[in-house]
Order: C-alpha cells, then sequence, then structure tokens
C-alpha cells in the first residue's frame, strides 16, 4: 500500500449558490462536514462534481479555496482532467499552486484517441508540474478512451510522479491486472462502489466514492471494518451500500446527491442543465435514506 495515499475518498459534488454559481461558502461548510464524518480524503471537481459544466476559472478557485478550509486535515485531491492538453496543464498547475496533494487525470473524452495519443497527452501534462503527484483517471463508461494496463505503466515510466490510478470500470478483473503490472508501491483506487470491497479485497489501497460525497459513513465504515479484519461485517456494510445504490434506480444520481446533502442540514444548490433535477416522487422518498 502506498504510505501517501490511502483510505476512503468523497468524490465531491460541487456547491452552487442559489443562482448556479460555484458558492465557496458552501463547500467550506460542506467540506466541515465531510471531514467530520470522517472521511480519508476529497477528491474536487470529477465526474460528481461536474466537470464538463465547470468553467476553468471556477475549477481553479474552488480548489484554492477547497485546500485552504481541509487545511492539510485530509488530502485534497483536484481533478484536471481537460478535453485538451493545454487546458489540462494550466489545470494541473493550479491544482499544484492551490496546495493540493495531487491532481488526477481523465482520458479526454469524445475524440477517439489511439494509445500513442493518450500517452503523449498524459505524459505532457505529468512533465508539466514535476514532483507534483498525478493520478490518472479511467471511466470508460463515461470517458472512452481506456487506459489499459500497459499504457498506465508506460506513462508512468516516461513521467515518475505518475503514482496512482482511478478506475472507476466495473471489471474486477482489469483491477487485478492493474495491481499485478504497477506493483505494490503504485496507488491504486477504485471509484466504482459496487465493486468496493471487491476492490479492497484485489489490493486497492483506497475507493474515491461518489457515494460517500452524500452518505460517507458508509464508505468510512466498509473501508474501516475491512481494514480491521471484519470481513463479514464489511460484507454487511458493502450490502447496505449496495442497497442504497439500488434504491435509486432512475433518479439522477447526482441530483439525489445533492438533495439529500440539503435534507441532512448540509445545502449545496443544485445540478447545473442539462442535468435532470430530481423529481417530487425522489425527493418524498430521500428520508428513508437516513434512517
Amino acid at each position: 500500500m502506498s504510505a501517501a495515499f490511502h483510505g476512503p475518498y468523497a468524490a465531491m459534488v460541487t456547491p452552487f449558490a442559489e443562482g448556479a454559481e460555484l458558492s465557496e461558502p458552501r463547500l467550506a461548510a460542506y467540506c466541515e462536514f465531510l471531514i467530520a464524518q470522517g472521511i480519508g480524503g476529497l477528491f474536487a471537481f470529477g465526474t460528481t462534481g461536474e466537470w464538463p459544466l465547470l468553467a476553468e476559472e471556477e475549477r481553479a478557485g474552488g480548489a484554492r479555496a477547497l485546500v485552504k478550509q481541509a487545511a492539510g486535515r485530509v488530502p485534497v485531491i483536484v481533478h484536471a482532467g481537460a478535453h485538451g492538453t493545454a487546458q489540462a496543464i494550466r489545470l494541473a498547475r493550479a491544482a499544484r499552486e492551490a496546495g493540493a496533494a495531487a491532481a488526477s487525470l481523465i482520458s479526454p473524452p469524445f475524440y477517439p484517441l489511439d494509445p500513442e495519443a493518450l500517452q503523449e497527452h498524459f505524459v505532457a501534462v505529468a512533465r508539466a508540474v514535476p514532483g507534483f503527484p498525478v493520478f490518472l483517471y479511467n471511466i470508460p463508461e463515461y470517458a472512452g478512451n481506456d487506459i489499459t494496463p500497459g499504457l498506465l505503466l508506460r506513462v508512468a515510466r516516461q513521467a515518475d510522479n505518475v503514482i496512482g490510478l482511478k478506475y472507476s470500470g466495473d471489471s474486477l478483473e482489469r483491477f487485478a491486472e492493474y495491481r499485478r503490472v504497477m506493483g505494490p508501491d503504485f496507488s491504486l483506487f477504485s471509484g466504482n462502489d459496487s465493486l468496493a470491497l471487491a476492490a479492497l479485497g484485489e489490493g486497492a489501497d483506497g475507493l474515491v466514492s461518489g457515494n460517500a460525497s452524500a452518505r460517507p459513513e458508509l464508505l468510512v465504515t466498509l473501508f474501516s471494518l475491512f481494514r480491521a479484519g471484519r470481513r463479514e461485517e464489511a460484507a454487511a456494510k458493502q450490502a447496505e451500500l449496495d442497497r442504497f445504490i439500488a434504491g435509486r434506480e432512475g433518479a439522477s444520481e447526482l441530483s439525489f446527491f445533492k438533495a439529500l446533502l440539503a435534507l441532512r442540514g448540509v445545502p449545496v444548490g443544485e445540478v447545473r442543465p442539462p442535468l435532470a433535477r430530481l423529481g417530487a416522487e425522489g425527493r418524498t422518498e430521500l428520508p428513508r435514506w437516513l434512517k
């Protein structure tokens, strides 16, 4: 296990004010909520954080505000992925300048890229922030442009500050292959909560969880039980997490998280268009997830 990055991380929603602009006061309060729940780290402005709907200036300013609020109590990984290499470099540098613990880089989405182009992109961004830890982020369902174990190894050999990967795919076999190819000192995080416990069993250093954005205690407890060797209790907590995931089927996931946070006394605004807001029927179901 990597000594620097491990544990349950919350893939944060991005708090907006009522006018839909990024709200630094709400971001600060949300950060405090997650830390109070025992979360091990924060993963900001990623998929759960609506990154494609955020301006570059919002992401850079939000990173500064979040790192300042966290004040070193937990590590903050700032997502710096973008459609283009130049923008990803600017965002990675902004994350470094903000004092983040690391940046993450999703595969550039939309255009199909061959492995050589992907490799050049990741290496260029990582080399633009020498000495600053970088995680690659593979979520093929959304981004396409799969980061294979071989590609990951080649990138890490060319840029020694690429020290980890967040894998949000649905293949446990692929996760195990990452660990086999990259060895024990490379940080591997699972971003698929349905595989959380299984991934820990395959050597995951930690979890980056969208569900932890609104129910951090589920992932904190699951990780703690696993580390304590209490596998039956950890399996029961995974089953509870699975019920939470299945129970909101058909709902807008990000809007669900934001509405649930508001119910918990942590207002974070609504999702930005064109994402769908949670309907009235979905909102009436929210209280049962807090029992």
